[in-house]
């Protein structure tokens, strides 16, 4: 790693503070491939937002958003996404899962065409199509086959793209594109497939913990809830399994279950004409005797307990 650095080679140009050599680290493609993915869209964000600025400039009435398109094109592809700006007015976005970023490699591309400037377009659909393919070989090629020609080809198209938007360029380079263009594929080469050392698994694990602390947790202590929702998980193949019913008469539900309810219906019926008290005009108050004189059609304004009896 010194040599490369005394000779420029691999990216390398100043000494490293630590003195860990390449050859004992394994690059992560899930999680390589999700902080270069950020980049990428913070690019075409950058991009989107700077074209809408310049189009207001010219015209100030304008109404169309280009970056408003992108997000919606963007929901469409099945991932919630969203933009906004934080309190040192830096534009912020949605962070994205590993399964929404290959959802967003594989269908985005096709959406981009007349949603971006026109003199970026074609490079930003190749630079997309790129990094997906790198990113798939990583995963699922077991030759272990170089493909160092496509991880340069990559790393000079986002290069390029910075001469016509201020989200990519030379500036915009982070340490996981070094890492794709000039140490994985040689990983790759030696190991035979970079997927077999991932840790997706981990990165599985945590975004359904996140799912389950923001839908079925009281949010109180984040830590606690995620490590009794990882036990949870554990021992969720221990569940008592509830027991299949087994119908021992297979004729009690159409016949002695019938004759049941109407016994019983009947000793309701016995009950309740047994415990009846007898309707008698003599036990009734003023209230009451008017309220039966209204349902026979009697109206009448008398108060006379007598008289409203005799009238009934």
């Amino acid at each position: 790693m010194r040599e490369d650095c005394l000779n420029e080679a691999n990216g390398m140009k100043n000494v490293p503070l630590f003195n860990v050599e390449p050859s004992l680290i394994i690059p992560d493609v899930m999680h390589m491939g999700i902080r270069i993915m950020n980049r990428l869209i913070d690019g075409l964000l950058v991009d989107t937002e700077d074209h809408d600025n310049r189009a207001k400039v010219l015209n100030p009435k304008a109404s169309s958003s280009t970056l408003k398109k992108i997000i919606h094109e963007i929901n469409n592809c099945g991932v919630k996404f969203d933009v906004w700006h934080d309190e040192r007015k830096r534009m912020t976005f949605t962070s994205l899962t590993g399964g929404e970023m290959k959802r967003l490699l594989r269908l985005l591309p096709d959406k981009v065409p007349g949603r971006v400037p026109a003199q970026t377009e074609s490079k930003t659909v190749h630079l997309w199509k790129l990094f997906e393919e790198k990113l798939d070989h990583f995963e699922h090629n077991v030759d272990g086959l170089n493909i160092q020609n496509k991880a340069s080809q990559f790393f000079e198209t986002f290069l390029e793209l910075g001469k016509d938007c201020k989200g990519f360029g030379p500036e915009r380079v982070t340490p996981y594109m070094h890492i794709l263009v000039h140490h994985a594929a040689s990983k790759h080469e030696t190991f035979k497939c970079l997927g077999w050392f991932s840790s997706q698994g981990i990165e599985k694990k945590n975004d359904v913990l996140k799912h389950l602390h923001h839908s079925k947790t009281n949010k109180w202590n984040a830590a606690q809830d995620a490590l009794k929702l990882a036990k949870r998980l554990e021992v969720a193949e221990y569940v008592r399994i509830s027991r299949a019913y087994r119908k021992l008469d297979a004729k009690y539900r159409s016949e002695g279950l019938i004759q049941e309810i109407r016994a019983k219906r009947r000793r309701c019926a016995d009950e309740d004409s047994e415990t009846e008290e007898p309707f008698s005009v003599e036990n009734m108050d003023g209230a009451e005797l008017r309220t039966e004189l209204r349902v026979l059609g009697v109206n009448t304004t008398t108060k006379s307990v007598v008289q409203l009896r005799e009238k009934l």
